[in-house]
């Protein structure tokens, strides 16, 4: 499996050499790429006004931003170009076909340069915001050839091609847009033709599973249409689809093919990709977070533990069970990270978390710093309340959080954790457990990196845990064992470790 990330980086890069603008947004899936600092409502909107002063822009997304951003996309004028590359591990097409909305799915770098300049060329002359289709299946590399910017100066007219074209009735009118004729003829012009024989239209995302099985197809005619809506079905005979899921066979009437196989392999490349984004990487101060919260909780406390979804890995589910208990219930966690109850915007949660009048225990939010400067004038509506907000800050990060506070006249204790001497902020980091109020969490960076850390056996009583905290270098032997190659030298295993079984080894 390649690195999702740096494929996803690499499209970002393609699109910075071919518009003017690219935006970045999304939900949990960009959260791990980019620190987005604008909500998917918010970008489309950004983008619209950039589209009507006659400029190319790009959007890059992620699927439930997609969703999210779906309604502002629906009404959306366009000048310049609009084209919306989606990163998508569900299937968003149902939903570009919805509100009436071209789609392009590219299967190659070469046919994924095709849609970016089809999307950006053809949104200007059908004034209509265009969606990309992407995923794990494409792999990136970096020598691609994109198609570059075209240099235009920006302008307006506030009735270009009819009377307030950005003025109110845009948002009154019918959400679901017809699909012009023209981008239909677009569609037909957009075909790839493999082999003879009985028809197989195979979308983008299956056609990395096609070129390892293409022995099989000797006797068909492979059918790949750049656009996925509208399909040109008048242009392309077809018996058979091969395609994850049903979408393709249900919108040209075919029988699937080597559906079970396909499935299984679309599967596990989902799969890996969300391991890959969604892995906890050494060195996450959340490992600190949960283990404060796990191991020295208030007594008698049922807290609501909300993270920030940039912050959120793979959890392991394993030993935890349905419960309908009318009262709250605090769970002891098996691992220190299923203590999170929820992952979603912490500072929307810690507002109906004070409306709700929630009696059983505090709402403790972690809160991405970057997301509270990009919505600091919530600030004005949280008031005093059973709360405490941690706002993890490395290095040198959105340290504008700290004016942002401040501007809002909110009270904040800054704690500093050094990973070269995590004992050292032992103290400090045990009062976090029962506060109340904001809490800056800062990692000075300084020293990390200056030391490995070394588990010495003769202290070790296998507690566990060190392994509690789920950092990927600590692994169990007979006694765990840290990879010394996988050590970034954050420490927290060090401050876990309550029998002074872990010590430090200066890095030469």
């Amino acid at each position: 499996m390649f690195n999702v990330k740096g494929s996803i980086m690499r499209i970002a890069d393609i699109l910075r050499n071919s518009f003017n603008e690219v935006l970045i947004t999304g939900s949990y899936l960009m959260n791990r790429v980019f620190n987005v600092k604008v909500n998917p409502e918010g970008t489309i909107n950004e983008a619209e006004v950039l589209s009507s002063m006659f400029r190319d822009v790009a959007v890059l997304i992620d699927d439930v931003g997609f969703l999210n951003s779906l309604g502002s996309l629906s009404t959306t004028r366009i000048r310049g170009s609009l084209a919306v590359f989606v990163y998508d591990i569900h299937d968003v097409r149902p939903f570009c076909n919805l509100v009436g909305l071209p789609c392009l799915e590219p299967w190659d770098q070469e046919s994924l340069i095709r849609a970016v300049g089809e999307s950006r060329d053809y949104s200007e002359s059908f004034e209509l915001p265009y969606v990309v289709r992407l995923g794990p299946w494409l792999n990136v590399i970096e020598d691609v050839q994109d198609i570059k910017v075209r240099r235009r100066e920006p302008t307006f007219n506030k009735n270009w091609g009819e009377p307030m074209r950005w003025g109110l009735n845009r948002l009154l009118g019918n959400i679901r847009r017809e699909v012009p004729g023209e981008v239909r003829v677009r569609s037909r012009d957009n075909i790839t033709i493999i082999g003879k024989g009985d028809g197989v239209l195979v979308s983008g995302s299956a056609w990395p599973f096609i070129k390892s099985h293409i022995d099989k197809f000797s006797g068909y005619s492979i059918v790949l249409s750049l656009y996925i809506n509208p399909l040109p079905r008048d242009s392309i005979n077809v018996k058979y689809v091969v395609d994850p899921g049903d979408y393709l066979t249900r919108e040209v009437n075919a029988d699937g093919l080597m559906m079970e196989d396909l499935n299984k392999w679309y599967g596990d490349l989902i799969n890996s990709a969300i391991q890959q984004l969604f892995f906890r990487g050494a060195g996450d101060p959340l490992m600190i977070i949960e283990w404060l919260l796990s191991k020295h909780k208030e007594l008698g406390e049922a807290p609501i533990v909300v993270v920030d979804p940039s912050y959120i890995h793979l959890i392991s589910t394993e030993g935890l069970t349905p419960s309908y208990d009318m009262l709250p219930t605090f769970f002891e966690p098996r691992s220190f990270d299923q203590l999170i109850d929820f992952v979603t915007n912490p500072l929307m949660a810690l507002l109906a978390f004070l409306r709700a009048g929630y009696g059983y225990g505090r709402l403790i939010a972690v809160v991405n710093p970057c997301s509270l400067v990009s919505q600091g004038d919530l600030l004005r509506d949280i008031t005093d309340g059973n709360y405490l907000v941690i706002i993890p800050l490395i290095g040198s990060e959105c340290d504008e959080v700290i004016n942002t506070l401040s501007r809002f006249g909110v009270h904040y204790q800054v704690i500093n954790y050094d990973p070269g001497n995590p004992l050292n902020s032992l103290r400090d980091l045990l009062g976090i457990a029962n506060s109340r109020g904001i809490i800056i969490l800062r990692i000075l960076m300084d020293s990390l990196g200056k030391y490995v850390f070394k588990v010495v056996d003769e202290y070790c009583d296998n507690c566990g845990d060190c392994l509690r905290i789920n950092c990927p270098a600590i692994q169990l032997d007979k006694k765990p064992v840290i990879n010394a190659n996988a050590c970034v030298g954050c420490g927290i295993c060090q401050l876990v470790c309550l029998r002074g079984a872990i010590v430090e080894i200066k890095v030469s």
